[in-house]
């Protein structure tokens, strides 16, 4: 035992995994590996200074062999006054009411409970096997250099003091040295992706290379050195082009790609979005072309000439109502100021032509700012302002029966402009109608 104790200890040195005093909370399932990650805690607690306990979930799979599982870590960690925690949940109904798959929302539940427990560290099983298994089944769905980083020996507060070991290794020393554990049988099942991966796929690379997984760590800590480099570059990137809307565009577009692509991902992260490598992609390309990319429902990535950022378009139609007033061309003049901050459109009454009516853009309005001398579309016109996509719709569009003669609080057209000759002034202040 001390051998393997002695092993797993220069892992944990290794990867600085524990400074010592930490309360750490254990995630065992009962299995080979998670005994064994346990059996090695207990043996250094006195070492470390540590608070240990363990935390038991029971995913609702198996039926009754899940729950015998559970009972048997709980029986082990009562033999030895260890501090037991168990969560049970129904994973399959409860995924499927959040929307997410299995694996994803069981592993969300798994660290949810795990923090509940006031954890310093916590500590899981992962071994080289499952570096493979998880390094292969990225590969098999498309990866970036974050996917090929597989899974880290530290992560945050999660520490895998296995990582180096191989499951292989971890049942014989098991088995040799009487430690107990539980065996999942549907970890011969083929028909999950992982179990195929674990028991054709790694087999036959290792005929090619019997150290496969040990290469495959290899790689992941030379791919990890570089990640931790390209994030470090990211965030000063982030940092010099964030001004408080989104993300400066010419700042990402003087970076290198990698660069700028880590400084978007931080950023919509920063907004609860992750990026996949395809919704990267076209977001990444926007700081060239302005416009618009759908990310999930109502939230899109939108850029201009100077910003990229994130938008929510919710799809609701805007609806108005007019208050009308008419002032005389005096008044106007003396309170002219006050009028201004106050009301959304001041026209020349003598100049409105039939009924007015407000509402939100339509496709192909256009209007003539007072002295521009030049016709623009109003998507022409918000575009040139940087006007935020997302909030388009949501501007009064004033119209009489020629067509549009005001953008609220932007321009008013030539046709109704206040001169010297005019009377009257109509001054409109527009509500929403709810």
């Amino acid at each position: 035992m001390l051998t393997i104790i002695t092993d797993i200890d220069k892992t944990v040195k290794k990867y600085n995994m524990l400074s010592g005093g930490e309360r750490v909370v254990i995630g065992i399932s009962g299995g080979a590996d998670s005994m064994l990650l346990l059996n090695y805690f207990m043996a250094v607690r006195k070492k470390y200074a540590l608070d240990i306990c363990v935390a038991n979930v029971e995913h609702g799979i198996r039926g009754d062999a899940s729950k015998k599982d559970s009972e048997f870590v709980e029986r082990f960690c009562r033999d030895n006054s260890i501090e037991f925690h168990m969560l049970s949940i129904n994973a399959p109904k409860e995924a499927k009411n959040a929307g997410e798959g299995v694996e994803e929302y069981s592993r969300k539940r798994r660290y949810e409970f795990f923090n509940s427990l006031s954890p310093d560290k916590i500590a899981v099983a992962h071994n080289s096997s499952d570096n493979a298994e998880t390094f292969l089944f990225r590969l098999s769905r498309g990866m970036g250099i974050n996917g090929a980083c597989a899974v880290k020996p530290v992560r945050d507060n999660i520490i895998r003091p296995l990582i180096e070991l191989s499951s292989e290794d971890i049942r014989e020393y098991c088995n040799k040295n009487n430690i107990q554990y539980v065996i999942d049988e549907t970890n011969n099942h083929n028909d999950y992706s992982r179990n195929y991966i674990r028991n054709v796929i790694i087999p036959e690379f290792e005929k090619l290379n019997p150290s496969f997984e040990e290469s495959v760590l290899r790689f992941v800590e030379s791919i990890s050195e570089a990640q931790s480099h390209i994030s470090r570059l990211g965030k000063e990137c982030y940092n010099k082009a964030f001004n408080g809307e989104g993300l400066d565009v010419s700042v990402l577009k003087e970076a290198d790609e990698v660069i700028a692509k880590e400084a978007i991902k931080l950023y919509f992260e920063s907004r609860g979005i992750n990026l996949d490598a395809l919704h990267l992609n076209k977001t990444y390309s926007l700081i060239f072309t302005p416009s618009r990319v759908q990310l999930k429902g109502c939230v899109y990535a939108v850029s201009n000439k100077s910003t990229l950022r994130c938008a929510e378009f919710t799809g609701e139609k805007a609806s108005f109502k007019l208050d009308i007033k008419t002032v005389s061309k005096d008044e106007f003049d003396k309170n002219s100021s006050i009028i201004k901050k106050e009301f959304a459109f001041y026209l020349d009454c003598d100049k409105i032509v039939g009924k007015l009516s407000v509402g939100e853009r339509n496709e192909g309005d256009s209007i003539k700012p007072q002295g521009r001398g030049v016709t623009k579309s109003l998507k022409k016109l918000f575009n040139e302002l940087e006007y935020p996509a997302e909030k388009r719709d949501s501007v009064p569009v004033l119209r009489d029966e020629n067509g549009v003669i005001g953008v609220g609080n932007i321009c008013m057209d030539e046709r109704v402009r206040i001169d010297g000759n005019t009377n009257n002034v109509m001054i409109i202040r527009v509500e929403d109608n709810i």
